[in-house]
């Protein structure tokens, strides 16, 4: 078993897309209407076969039931149903964003070099609501996307440092 996807739901996903692929350099890698009026949103780091990041609209979160009968969810993944959610996709108006976390971290990143990071973060206009704080080797920061939710950035544990440039 491994993580696939974690999902943040965002105010606004172009506005999102810009954050994470300036402040964190994520790459968008799926972003399409899966169905109408429903547009679906991944990224990350690697590529579409690893962990992710789904964006979605203003508190809505795609559930199996909300894919087409015989249809596909994002990234290729098998539909589990057709509708056994009891509701149409667009029968629900998307809620009003509210930060997800109410205030807690939502994702930790793993950060090979947490300085250029948070430097890449100051750049594309973030600020740390915390941090850098904690002992070498294990410091980590505290950031805000665009929807509120806090994201943490944290010096990868020794040993689990990523492929270059992640």
């Amino acid at each position: 078993m491994r993580v696939g996807r974690a999902v943040v739901t965002v105010p606004d996903q172009d506005a999102a897309i810009g954050w994470y692929g300036r402040g964190l350099g994520f790459g968008v890698l799926f972003d399409e209407e899966i169905f109408p009026g429903f547009r679906a949103v991944h990224v990350g780091p690697g590529s579409v076969a690893e962990a992710g990041v789904w964006l979605m609209p203003g508190g809505t979160a795609l559930s199996p039931g909300d894919v087409p009968s015989g249809g596909e969810a994002p990234g290729g993944e098998a539909a589990s149903g057709g509708g056994a959610s009891g509701r149409a996709a667009d029968a629900d108006p998307p809620r009003a964003h509210a930060d997800q976390s109410a205030g807690e971290p939502l994702l930790v990143l793993f950060s090979d070099d947490l300085d250029a990071d948070a430097e890449r973060l100051r750049a594309a206009g973030t600020l740390p609501d915390r941090g850098p704080e904690g002992a070498q080797g294990a410091r980590s920061i505290h950031v805000r996307d665009p929807g509120g939710n806090v994201i943490v950035v944290v010096e990868a544990p020794e040993g689990l440092a990523g492929p270059a440039g992640t």
